[in-house]
């Protein structure tokens, strides 16, 4: 490794910047790796991540991050998100978006030891530390970005992803849900990737209907803002003993929300891993993405998936992705969602 070393990151004026990935899943999937790399340095040493306004929330929940810088995602504000990078003197930057635009934007800002990969078009040019990942193609996504931030040679396993709300957040979210009969379901029915990652919205529903008739308990429909309508349609049947919240929170919030379930069902979505990473046991639904590349990190979950078809990425109205998912039965998620409430 040329970009640091132990002797760099032992120092107790090492500042290592951090271009947080795009996506909240994968953001969850770095922690890992930037949890083990606070274990490596000096307790005066600091980690700064950098990262679109829509993913600093995350970031601030990382007891391990020490300062979050946040930068507009516009091409257009390029240059002033350099500006404001050049300005804290930074020497080290891992880049963990596999895009030009976050090299450019670590070189316009002047940070001299840039390490990242490089296959992407232009990024050669740009990057002093190349790093080749390609050995861990069939690895959970967690050892990419180990290998990216962490001095070799790679630890044999690496801890649990770990994020912790304020308590301003977890006093807002007992508020929230504090008239509910307990145990609580917490659904989320929706994905940023559309039907492809999304079991049937009416077998979701009966999920709910069979948890709150056996357990006695409430269900919570989280997600985004784009949820709101799907997760409003499904609570209607459940009268007062369900609640619809996506959309009408703080990712903090949101995150506390998640954590005070006792049970989650989820597609394979960002919420799924935010509940990993709170601890909440949870049923992970998988259509044809590989829960063994991305799947939940988590002690306590459970992935379902009937496809033999298993691919990183997928096109948002992907038929095969659908059809896998509908093969997925209620009662077969039902099982496991219920098994330590009844």
């Amino acid at each position: 490794m040329t970009g640091y070393d132990a002797s760099v990151l032992n120092s107790p004026k090492a500042r290592i910047l951090i271009v947080a990935p795009n996506w909240l899943g994968d953001g969850i999937m770095a922690m890992p790796a930037v949890q083990e790399l606070r274990s490596y340095m000096h307790p005066d040493a600091r980690i700064l991540v950098a990262a679109r306004p829509s993913q600093t929330g995350l970031w601030t929940m990382q007891p391990a991050v020490s300062e979050v810088i946040s930068l507009p995602a516009s091409t257009s504000k390029l240059v002033q998100s350099a500006k404001k990078l050049k300005a804290k003197q930074l020497r080290h930057a891992v880049l963990l978006p596999h895009s030009f635009r976050a090299a450019l934007l670590c070189a316009l800002a002047g940070i001299p030891h840039r390490r990242g990969t490089t296959f992407q078009t232009g990024r050669p040019f740009l990057i002093q530390d190349p790093v080749n990942v390609d050995e861990l193609e069939n690895e959970h996504q967690q050892w990419e970005i180990a290998k990216l931030l962490l001095p070799m040679p790679l630890p044999k396993a690496l801890p649990l992803p770990h994020i912790e709300p304020s308590k301003e957040a977890m006093n807002e979210a007992e508020q929230l849900i504090s008239a509910l009969p307990r145990p609580l379901l917490g659904c989320i029915p929706g994905a940023a990737r559309g039907p492809s990652k999304q079991w049937p919205g009416d077998r979701f529903q009966a999920v709910a209907e069979a948890w709150i008739h056996q357990t006695g308990g409430s269900v919570c429909w989280l997600g985004t803002p784009a949820d709101i309508r799907l997760c409003q349609s499904l609570n209607t049947p459940l009268d007062k003993r369900g609640v619809t919240l996506a959309g009408k929170t703080s990712l903090s919030v949101f995150t506390a929300l998640l954590q005070k379930m006792d049970q989650a069902l989820v597609n394979d979505s960002g919420g799924m891993h935010l509940a990993a990473a709170v601890g909440t046991p949870l049923v992970a639904i998988f259509g044809t993405t590989d829960p063994a590349k991305t799947g939940p990190l988590s002690k306590d979950a459970v992935v379902l998936q009937k496809s033999d078809l298993k691919n990183r990425s997928i096109d948002r109205k992907s038929v095969p992705a659908q059809e896998a998912l509908a093969r997925i039965t209620v009662e077969e998620v039902l099982e496991p969602t219920l098994a330590k409430h009844i």
